[in-house]
């Protein structure tokens, strides 16, 4: 998998074991070494910047963009590795939003916590609901086809502030029937 940056200079390659199986071991993929970890396929992004979507495997990255979608990289080194941040941290806050369309597995979604924490712009997320039996994006393609894939960005959510309600969600209170708290102050 050839990286290329926002202005198509190649930046980072990843290798991929085809022929990899748990039983046999070994490394599943690898990258060259001396390269700039940056997300796959900023190459390929438009200048609008309004919506990114950021996956976690380069296959995901690619059924995403089968489906329709221009806007849509994903991390080099997997869920746990966030060296290429730094590279792409200007880039990456140029867009409006970014939706995580990452592995759905032991109800979580990788990806998810670490962006919504570090990053100022609005995160959202496929819902869980849209991930059907699937594990991750090329997993729907392959068993739902684009228009599940269609939906599950579509259908993203804001990520939730913790411990902040709707307003319209706050029952109505008569201010004046609620219990006082007596100060023993005139």
């Amino acid at each position: 998998f050839p990286f290329y940056d926002e202005n198509g200079k190649l930046q980072f390659v990843k290798y991929r074991d085809t022929q990899y199986s748990k039983e046999k071991g070994g490394n599943k993929e690898w990258c060259e070494a001396g390269t700039k970890p940056i997300l796959f396929g900023m190459n390929q992004c438009n200048d609008k910047y309004d919506q990114l979507i950021i996956t976690e495997g380069q296959i995901d990255s690619i059924s995403v963009a089968e489906a329709g979608f221009e806007n849509v990289v994903s991390v080099p080194t997997g869920a746990k590795g966030f060296t290429w941040v730094p590279y792409c941290w200007d880039w990456m806050n140029r867009f409006e939003e970014i939706i995580v369309f990452g592995d759905f597995e032991k109800g979580h979604i990788s990806l998810l916590d670490e962006l919504k924490s570090r990053l100022k712009i609005t995160v959202k997320h496929v819902r869980e609901e849209d991930y059907l039996d699937c594990k991750d994006a090329n997993d729907i393609l392959r068993k739902y086809g684009t228009e599940q894939i269609k939906k599950c960005v579509e259908n993203a959510v804001t990520v939730p502030i913790k411990r902040v309600i709707e307003l319209s969600d706050v029952e109505d209170v008569d201010i004046f029937k609620l219990e006082k708290l007596q100060t023993g102050i005139n």
